[in-house]
C-alpha cells in the first residue's frame, strides 16, 4: 500500500473510531443527559438546528424517524393514561397533603410540612434526615420543629418517622402511651426487643418478664407500615424512555417516548450559504466539516434510539409473562443472552439499559432491573425462578397470612416447598429483610 493510501486508511479508521465513541457516549447517557449533550452540540455546530413540529414527524431526511406508531398527541395521551392508571387510588402523599391543606396552620409552617411530606417514602418514613431536608429547602430550625410535629400528628399514625422504631414510638405518643413500658422498651431496649432478649430487657427496665411480654404484645399490635393501603406512586423524578402496552391482538407493543430529546436536522440556510459561496475555500471547508459532524451526530442519536428500542423489544419478548401476568413471573435473564440473540456485544446491552426506564401497567422500571441471575430454585413446572420472583412469592404469602398467626421463616420455607420451590431459610430471611418485612414475632396483631 502506498504512503498516501496508508494515510487515507488511518484517517478513515480515526473517523470510524470517533463515530463509535460518539455513539457509545449517547447510548450510555440517560434521556436528561442526552438532552444536555444535544444542546451542547447545537451550541458548537451552527448547522444543527431543532426541528419544528410537522404534520408527519416521521419524514425527515436529516432527523430520525419517530418510533411511536401514532402521532405525538396520541402517544402523550397513552402516556397520561398509563400514568393515571398507576394512581387511581389516593396516595399517601395526597392523603397527608389534604390534611395539611385543611389544617389552617400558618403558611410558612404549612410549606415546610409539605416539603417534609414530599420526602417520605411509601411507608411514610424519611429517606434522608429531616435536618438534611431542612438544609436543602432553606427551612429554619424552629419552623422545622413545628412542621415535623404537625406531620407526625397526621393520619395514619406513624408517618414522618426516621425509621421503624421512631414510627412505633410516634404511634404510642398519639395514643398517649409514650412513657409507658412499651415506649420505654422501644427507646431503651430496641436491640433486646428485636433479638427477643426479654430477660435482658427485664433487668434494664426493672420490670418482670410478664410485664415485658405484655409490652411486646402491645408493640406487635402497632402498624409497621403506616403507608400500607394507600396507592403506591410511580417515581415522579423518573421520566420513562419507553412504553409497553397491550395491543388489540393481545400482544405487547413497545415504543419510545422521545421525551427530553430534541429532534435535529441540518440547517437549509447553511446549505444555501455553501452553494452561494462555493468559491470561498476556507468557508467551504469549515461548513463541510460542520455538515459531516452534524450528520454523524444525528446518526448517533438515531442509532441510539433504534438500539434501545431493539433491546427493549427483546427484553419484553423474553419477559412477556411478567408484563401480562405480574411481578412474580419475572424470569432469569442475562445480558449475554440478549446480546447473543441480537448479535451485538454485551457491553452494548449494558450501556443501552443503563439509566433507561420503561413504563408498563405495573409501574416504572429501569431496564437493567430485568436482568437477574438465575437461582438453582425452580417452580413446580421446572422453570428457573429469579430472585424477584422468589421475593414476590414471599410477599404474597405474607400479605395473605393470618395477622393473628403470622408465618415464621420456617413456615414460609415449607409453603414455598409445597409450591415446588426450595429456598434456604437464611435466604428467606435475607429477602424478607430486603423487602423490609418484619419477623413473624413483630407482625403478629
Amino acid at each position: 500500500m502506498s504512503h498516501a493510501g496508508m494515510q487515507q486508511g488511518m484517517k478513515q479508521s480515526m473517523v470510524a473510531g470517533a463515530s463509535m465513541q460518539l455513539f457509545m457516549r449517547t447510548l450510555q447517557a440517560s434521556s436528561m443527559e442526552l438532552s444536555q449533550i444535544v444542546q451542547q452540540a447545537m451550541a458548537a455546530n451552527p448547522v444543527l438546528e431543532e426541528d419544528t413540529p410537522r404534520e408527519d414527524p416521521r419524514h425527515d431526511d436529516d432527523g430520525w424517524e419517530a418510533s411511536s406508531p401514532s402521532d405525538g398527541t396520541a402517544a402523550a395521551e397513552r402516556h397520561e393514561l398509563l400514568m393515571n392508571s398507576l394512581s387511581e387510588e389516593l396516595s399517601l402523599t395526597e392523603h397527608l397533603e389534604e390534611q395539611v391543606a385543611r389544617s389552617g396552620i400558618a403558611p410558612p409552617i404549612a410549606r415546610a410540612a409539605l416539603d417534609l411530606i414530599g420526602e417520605l417514602d411509601h411507608r411514610g418514613f424519611f429517606e434522608d434526615s429531616p435536618e438534611e431536608i431542612a438544609v436543602r429547602n432553606g427551612i429554619a430550625p424552629k419552623i422545622l420543629e413545628e412542621a415535623l410535629g404537625i406531620v407526625q400528628d397526621l393520619d395514619p399514625p406513624g408517618v414522618g418517622a426516621r425509621d421503624l422504631r421512631d414510627s412505633l414510638l410516634i404511634q404510642l405518643r398519639q395514643a398517649g402511651e409514650e412513657d409507658s413500658l412499651p415506649g420505654r422498651l422501644l427507646r431503651d431496649c430496641w436491640d433486646d426487643l428485636v433479638r427477643h432478649r426479654y430477660a435482658d430487657a427485664s433487668r434494664t427496665l426493672g420490670a418482670d418478664e410478664d410485664e415485658i411480654q405484655a409490652a411486646v404484645q402491645r408493640i406487635t399490635r402497632l402498624n409497621p407500615d403506616p403507608g400500607a393501603g394507600f396507592a403506591r406512586e410511580a417515581n415522579p423524578s423518573v421520566t420513562p424512555d419507553l412504553i409497553v402496552e397491550k395491543g388489540k391482538n393481545g400482544g405487547l407493543h413497545v415504543s419510545l417516548t422521545g421525551e427530553h430529546i430534541p429532534k435535529l436536522s441540518i440547517s437549509s440556510a447553511y446549505r444555501e450559504m455553501l452553494s452561494e459561496h462555493a468559491e470561498d475555500a476556507e468557508l467551504r471547508a469549515y461548513l463541510s466539516r460542520c455538515f459531516r459532524e452534524g450528520r454523524e451526530f444525528i446518526k448517533s442519536i438515531t442509532d441510539r434510539q433504534e438500539t434501545i428500542l431493539t433491546i427493549a423489544r427483546e427484553i419484553v419478548r423474553r419477559q412477556e409473562p411478567f408484563f401480562l401476568e405480574g411481578k412474580d413471573h419475572l424470569a432469569p435473564m442475562r445480558m449475554e443472552d440478549v446480546a447473543h440473540a441480537l448479535e451485538i456485544h454485551p457491553s452494548t446491552v449494558s450501556r443501552a439499559v443503563s439509566h433507561k426506564y420503561l413504563l408498563c401497567s405495573h409501574g416504572i422500571y429501569e431496564l437493567r432491573s430485568f436482568f437477574q441471575t438465575a437461582l438453582p430454585q425452580h417452580d413446580g413446572d421446572g422453570d428457573a425462578l429469579s430472585p424477584q420472583a422468589i421475593q414476590a412469592r414471599i410477599r404474597k404469602l405474607v400479605d395473605e397470612e393470618n395477622p393473628a398467626k403470622p408465618l415464621s421463616d420456617a413456615k414460609i420455607e415449607a409453603a414455598l416447598a409445597a409450591q415446588g420451590v426450595t429456598v434456604a431459610r437464611r435466604t428467606i430471611a435475607k429477602y424478607r429483610d430486603q423487602m423490609k418485612i418484619l419477623p413473624a414475632s413483630l407482625r403478629k396483631r
